[in-house]
This record gives C-alpha cells, sequence and structure tokens, in this order.
C-alpha cells in the first residue's frame, strides 16, 4: 500500500495509475469517475430510470424514500458549487438516504490544517457508503478512487466515489443529464447537429459530453464546436471523436453553423481557470447569447446551458426573455439532474430495476 502522507505525485498522474471499471451492466459498488466508464447500454439503463423516478417523484411516491433507506451519502465539494451539490443532496433524500458534510464546508475541515486529498476521502469512505466529490485538480478523483479501493480491503464501511467535477477534466453526471434532456426532448440523439459554444479548453462538461455522445452511438448527427481560438476543444477530444467515427467541425464563428444547430449548448468563460485576468478579458465577450442571436436559429432549435451563467447570456433583461422562450430548456436540464442522479445513487448503491423500474 502506498502511504499517501508522503506521496508526491500530483492528482494528474493518477488518471494513468487509476483505470475506473466498465460498468458492463452491472453500476453496484463501481466509481463512477468518467463518462468512458459507459456504454450505450448503461446509458440506456440510467435513462430508463431517470425518466420512471420523474414519473415517481411527479406522484409523489411515497414509496420512493425505501429505496436508499439506511444509506449515507458523504459530500466532499473542494470547489464552490450550487446545482451539482443541491442535485445530488436532493437525490439522496428523496431516495430515503442520508447526507453527511464536513462541517461548514471542506474548506473548514481538516483540508484546512492541511490534510491531504487521499486522507480526507479516506475519512469519508469510513463512514458512507457513496462519496461525491468535486476538486479543482485533474485527476483528483482518479485519486480519490485510487485511495478507496486499498481502504476497501481493511475496513467494513467503505464509499465508492461519484465526480462531481474533476479540475478542467470531466464531470460525468453533468454529462449524463445532458445528454438525457437533449435524448428527452429531440426524442432521441440521431440526425442533429449540435453545437457547443464557449470556453471549450477548460469546460469539463463539453469535454465529457462530447465523449458522451460518442459512447451513445449516433447516425448521421454532428458536433460543431465554436469558440476562440485560444479556447478550442483539446485534441484529446477531439482524438477520442474521430476513434469513435463522429463527424465534428470546428469553427470561430457562430453564424456558420447557428442555422443548422439542432441543440445549442452554451458556456461562459470560466475566469477562475485563467492564471491571467488579462487573458480571461481578451476572450470573456467573445460570444454572448440575446435574443436576437437566438431568433436567428432553428423554431424547434433547443438551447441548453450547464448554468452558473454571467455575461455570455447578456444582460439580466436578455436573462428574463431568454428564460420566457420554450427553447431555452435549461432549467428543465437542472431538474433532470436531480433525477439522473437519482438514478445514478441508486444504481451505485444497488437498487435493484425491480424496485426502480
Amino acid at each position: 500500500m502506498v502511504d499517501s502522507s508522503s506521496d508526491p505525485r500530483p492528482s494528474e498522474q493518477f488518471r494513468h495509475l487509476y483505470t475506473p471499471p466498465k460498468i458492463n451492466g452491472s453500476f453496484t459498488g463501481k466509481h463512477i469517475i468518467t463518462v468512458e466508464q459507459f456504454d450505450h447500454r448503461d446509458l440506456q439503463t440510467i435513462f430508463d430510470v431517470s425518466a420512471r423516478l420523474r414519473d415517481r417523484v411527479t406522484a409523489h411516491d411515497r414509496d420512493l424514500v425505501n429505496l436508499c433507506a439506511g444509506k449515507l451519502m458523504a459530500s466532499l465539494f473542494f470547489e464552490a458549487s450550487t446545482r451539482t451539490d443541491m442535485s445530488f443532496q436532493a437525490a439522496m433524500r428523496r431516495l430515503g438516504g442520508s447526507v453527511v458534510t464536513a462541517s461548514n464546508g471542506v474548506q473548514f475541515s481538516s483540508v484546512y490544517k492541511g490534510e491531504n486529498l487521499a486522507d480526507t476521502v479516506r475519512a469519508a469512505g469510513c463512514y458512507a457508503d457513496v462519496i461525491v466529490m468535486r476538486h479543482s485538480a485533474i485527476g483528483s478523483s482518479y485519486q480519490a478512487a485510487y485511495y478507496i479501493d486499498r481502504l476497501n480491503e481493511r475496513i467494513v464501511t467503505h464509499g465508492a466515489v461519484i465526480s462531481g467535477g474533476d479540475g478542467i477534466g470531466e464531470h460525468p453526471s453533468q454529462a449524463l443529464l445532458d445528454l438525457f434532456t437533449l435524448v428527452d426532448l429531440k426524442k432521441g440523439a440521431d440526425n442533429l447537429t449540435i453545437t457547443l459554444v464557449g470556453d471549450l479548453l477548460y469546460g469539463r462538461t463539453v469535454h465529457s459530453l462530447a465523449k458522451l455522445v460518442a459512447l451513445y452511438g449516433v447516425t448521421n448527427t454532428k458536433l460543431c464546436f465554436v469558440s476562440p481560438a485560444s479556447l478550442r476543444m483539446p485534441d484529446t477530444i477531439i482524438d477520442f471523436l474521430t476513434k469513435h467515427n463522429i463527424t465534428h467541425y470546428e469553427t470561430t464563428d457562430l453564424y456558420e453553423v447557428l442555422g443548422e444547430s439542432d441543440v445549442i449548448y452554451w458556456t461562459r468563460v470560466q475566469e477562475e481557470r485563467f492564471a491571467r485576468r488579462a487573458d480571461y478579458e481578451a476572450v470573456r465577450d467573445n460570444f454572448i447569447m440575446t435574443p436576437e442571436v437566438l431568433n436567428q436559429a432553428k423554431r424547434d432549435v433547443i438551447l441548453m446551458h450547464p448554468l452558473p451563467r454571467k455575461n455570455e447570456m447578456g444582460t439580466p433583461a436578455d436573462h428574463d426573455i431568454l428564460d420566457a422562450n420554450p427553447r431555452a430548456v435549461y432549467f428543465q436540464q437542472m431538474e433532470n439532474g436531480m433525477f439522473v442522479r437519482m438514478a445514478l445513487l441508486a444504481k451505485v448503491l444497488g437498487v435493484s430495476d425491480a424496485d426502480l423500474l
């Protein structure tokens, strides 16, 4: 066993040291670290369970609270979060489980005293059945899973790790809810032009979504990437799409692809990812979604956004107009996040399909 207290390896190295197991039809007890663990069958299972749980929540099904009764989720968010953290907590409680967090947030836990990531996660693993973690370091969820697996050899309780965001790497549960929303509203993922706009370099949501579209398996669907040249989609993602025979196109001009887009996935330029503010200021206003821009898109286009939003969607007055437009579906997307995370938690915690469906 590696002694993590003296382990000099940065989190990113664990992406090469640890390979999360494929789901391969069985979710129980497995870490959810990357979308590359899923295939079409696994995705369809999650989507079917999510849709059924949505129906049961809508119907106020009182039996929902029996699904994960007695189970405990630890929430470890080393980065700020509203939607991901709240939706995972809401999901667990709607399933009848309980949630524990570090007092007043991770920043006031023993991390403040200098405790490293491995020991903090293993502390949570001693108490919880599942750990949802967000961290700013790419590869951090791989590192957490690596040490939890070694902890499992020595203790009775242990928690599967679900990534709530892994630096600028991936955000698997966000991609799951994004694709679920897209498939739900467009009645499938074939024969579409899906356009991702904004910060494609640092945007972990678009990294995961692009890969998940490929893994879902699509026919005659094209991915368009619109960004400043300095924020283009990483070559690793482009290579992944090429390997899976997914048609893709890159441009710095939104209007090249706006009129053909069936789905527009808008993102903010993430100020917190830039080392120099001047670099952020140089690109922050390159792409602004306004009602006037949306009016130039197809009548049946859907506008998605992982949120939070800032100036990339115009002024507060623009927000009000966009929010009222039925083509803007980001609040449905947000709500679907709870249903998808309910499905993910239930499956990882071993709830049977018979009880879920």
